[in-house]
C-alpha cells in the first residue's frame, strides 16, 4: 500500500493538490499495482505475442480502469464526468504508464480528441460524444495526423499544412474527403471519433488546414492490417486509414481557416507534453525494478547497489526522473494559466516539444541502465526492462521524432522557415 505522504513526495509535493486529490492518484497507483504489473507480460501477448490473450488482457484491465473512474474523470458532472482538479491526469497517466505505456496511450488519446473538440469551444459536438466515453464500457478514439509522404511534416508549424494531402472539398452542406493516414493510434480501434487533419487546398497553407470530426461508420472510410512493430505491440494499434470520399456534415469542422492551424499546434504540444507522462512512467516502472533487484543480489557479499558505481548509477536515474517529472509539470502548469500564450505557440510549444524530447531520453537511458545493473536478467523476457525498453522507443519517435522536436525547441528563441 501506497500513502498519500508519498504520492505527494513522489510528485515533487504536487504543489495545489488536496489530499482528496490526491486519493484519485493512489487509487490508480493501486490498481496498477495489483491487476497490471501482474499481467505486463499477457498485455504483450506472452513470449509469441499472441493477440488473443494480448486482448483479452487488455479487455480486462480496460474496463477495471473504467471501473475506478479513469476514463471520465477529467469531464465534467453534468455529463457523468468526476470533474477532478485540472492536471490531475498528468499524475493518474504516469501510474497507468509505469504499468504499461501503450496502455496509457490508447486510454489517454480519447482525452486527446475529446480536449481538442471542447478546446474548440465546440461543445455541440462534443456533449454527445463525452457522455459516452462517461459511461461504463471501454471506448477508443484516434487523431490522424501522420501522411505516407514526410511523417512529420504535417506537424511542421514552418510548412504552414502545404504538405498535407489529405484533401476536404465542400459539397452543398458536407465535406468530402479523400486521402490517406499512416500510423494513427486506434486506426480501425476507435467507436467515438476520427479526429482527421485536412487541407481544403495546400497552397493556402495555414489557411486551408481543416480539422474535421469523421464518426467511426463513415462510409468510405477503411483501414490496414495493424503495423507489427517492435513494443505495445497490441496495447496501441497503429493502422493505415483510407478515405474514399467520406462524407460528413459541415459543422463538423472544429473551427475554420486559420483556426484549425492554430488548433492543430495546440494538438501537437499537448501530445509532446503528455508523451513526457508517459516516458516519466516507464522511467519510474525500470527504476522500482532495478533498485528491488540490486537489493538482493550481491557482489562479494554485499547487496549491489550498496557498491558505490552502482548506486551512483541508480542515484542519476532518480535524478533525471524528478527532473523529467518537475519540466513536465511546469510546462504544464505555464499551459494551464493561459498567462503564456497558447501551446500551439511558439514559446509553449517550445517548451513542450523538449519535455518529450528530455522525457523520452530519460526513460531510454534508465531502461539501458537498469539492464547493464542487472546483467543478463535485465536482457531477460521475465524482468520486464526489455519490454519497457521496447515500448519507449516508439514514444521517442512520434510526433515528429526528436530532431523535429529540437527544431520546434529553437522555434521558440527565434523565427526560421524552410
Amino acid at each position: 500500500m501506497i500513502t498519500i505522504e508519498e504520492i505527494r513526495r513522489k510528485y515533487l509535493g504536487a504543489p495545489g493538490y488536496s489530499d482528496e486529490d490526491l486519493e484519485v492518484v493512489r487509487t490508480v497507483h493501486e490498481y496498477v499495482d495489483k491487476e497490471i504489473m501482474p499481467r505486463r507480460k499477457d498485455l504483450d501477448g506472452g513470449w509469441h505475442h499472441d493477440e488473443k490473450l494480448a486482448k483479452d488482457t487488455i479487455e480486462k484491465v480496460h474496463q477495471g480502469l473504467v471501473d475506478i473512474g479513469v476514463q471520465r474523470m477529467a469531464y465534467p458532472e453534468s455529463v457523468g464526468g468526476l470533474g477532478v482538479a485540472p492536471g490531475l491526469g498528468s499524475m493518474v497517466f504516469e501510474e497507468i504508464a509505469r504499468g504499461d505505456c501503450g496502455l496509457a496511450t490508447h486510454i489517454g488519446i480519447i482525452g486527446w480528441v475529446m480536449g481538442a473538440i471542447v478546446g474548440a469551444g465546440r461543445w455541440d459536438i462534443a456533449e454527445p460524444l463525452v457522455k459516452k466515453v462517461c459511461d461504463d464500457k471501454p471506448h477508443a478514439s484516434c487523431m490522424a495526423l501522420t501522411e505516407p509522404a514526410g511523417g512529420a511534416n504535417v506537424e511542421d508549424p514552418t510548412q504552414h499544412g502545404r504538405t498535407i494531402r489529405t484533401i476536404a472539398k465542400l459539397d452543398g452542406e458536407e465535406w468530402v474527403i479523400s486521402g490517406h493516414k499512416v500510423w494513427p493510434s486506434g486506426a480501425g480501434m476507435s467507436d467515438t471519433a476520427y479526429l482527421t487533419v485536412c487541407t481544403t487546398d495546400p497552397e493556402q497553407g495555414d489557411d486551408g488546414i481543416a480539422l474535421i470530426l469523421v464518426p467511426p461508420d463513415a462510409e468510405g472510410l477503411s483501414f490496414s492490417k495493424p503495423f507489427e512493430k517492435m513494443g505495445m505491440c497490441w496495447t496501441d494499434i497503429n493502422a493505415e486509414i483510407f478515405y474514399d470520399d467520406v462524407r460528413v456534415p459541415k459543422e463538423n469542422r472544429l473551427l475554420g481557416p486559420g483556426g484549425d492551424a492554430a488548433l492543430l499546434h495546440n494538438i501537437v504540444a499537448g501530445g509532446r507534453s503528455g508523451t513526457c507522462v508517459w516516458a516519466t512512467g516507464v522511467a519510474q516502472a525500470c527504476f522500482e525494478i532495478v533498485v528491488n533487484y540490486t537489493k538482493d543480489r550481491e557482489i562479494a557479499g554485499r547487496p549491489v547497489r550498496s557498491r558505490s558505481l552502482h548506486a551512483s548509477i541508480i542515484g542519476e536515474m532518480a535524478l533525471r526522473i524528478d527532473c523529467a517529472r518537475a519540466y513536465q509539470q511546469k510546462v504544464a502548469e505555464m499551459t494551464r494559466s493561459r498567462q503564456f500564450g497558447r501551446s500551439g505557440e511558439p514559446f509553449l510549444l517550445s517548451k513542450c516539444s523538449a519535455a518529450q524530447n528530455f522525457g523520452c531520453e530519460t526513460a531510454i537511458w534508465v531502461a539501458h541502465k537498469a539492464m547493464e545493473l542487472m546483467g543478463s536478467y535485465g536482457y531477460s523476457y521475465d524482468y520486464h526492462i526489455e519490454k519497457y525498453l521496447r515500448d519507449a522507443k516508439i514514444l521517442q519517435l512520434w510526433l515528429g521524432g526528436p530532431q523535429r522536436r529540437l527544431l520546434d525547441t529553437a522555434l521558440g528563441y527565434y523565427t526560421f522557415e524552410w
